[in-house]
């Protein structure tokens, strides 16, 4: 009877010592956000030429950020949680995932409209709709909408300039602009 206590003691102080080195190995929120910054830098300093390279690096930031925000938001500041939805909307735009780019520029400039970057959330959603999706129609609200919530930003003067002489052009009709 001893012997099966003491085995029994023994198995059930394992599987707790093993329990507790599992959960040492699982990282803290704070560790996993600084290595998306250090991804997301990576990222940045990946030539543009290396296609696969940023592809791989844009899925992996977009995962991560998504990842940490749903598991995380209520612990961030809003800081932080800004960061991830700017990090879920570079990365899927790296990963050539532009419509969930622009839904990520969209959520982060709802999210956070009083943010130094919330402009630039549209600027960016604007021109991936117009360049590269060739959405005219919503990339034309998206650039009113700029100009309309931030007017005397740069962006804003910028988008202004480009609807009213570029925006829906064809190249000729632009060469014909330019001379």
């Amino acid at each position: 009877m001893r012997k099966i206590a003491l085995f029994i003691s023994v198995i059930f102080f394992i599987s707790c010592s093993n329990q507790l080195s599992n959960e040492e190995d699982v990282p803290s929120f704070e560790t996993e956000i600084k290595n998306l910054r250090e991804i997301n830098n990576e990222l940045i300093n990946t030539s543009p030429k290396e296609i696969k390279t940023v592809f791989k690096l844009g899925s992996k930031i977009k995962n991560t950020a998504l990842n940490l925000y749903v598991r995380y938001h209520k612990s961030y500041s809003d800081e932080e949680n800004e960061f991830l939805l700017q990090c879920a909307a570079t990365g899927s735009e790296a990963a050539q995932k532009y419509k969930d780019a622009t839904d990520y520029f969209l959520k982060a400039q709802r999210k956070f409209p009083n943010s130094k970057n919330a402009p630039i959330y549209l600027h960016n959603r604007a021109r991936i709709l117009d360049n590269i999706l060739e959405d005219k129609n919503n990339a034309r609200l998206a650039f009113e909408e700029l100009i309309e919530l931030y007017p005397q930003h740069q962006l804003s003067i910028n988008a202004q300039l480009y609807l009213d002489n570029a925006f829906g052009k064809s190249d000729q009709e632009l060469l014909d602009l330019i001379n």
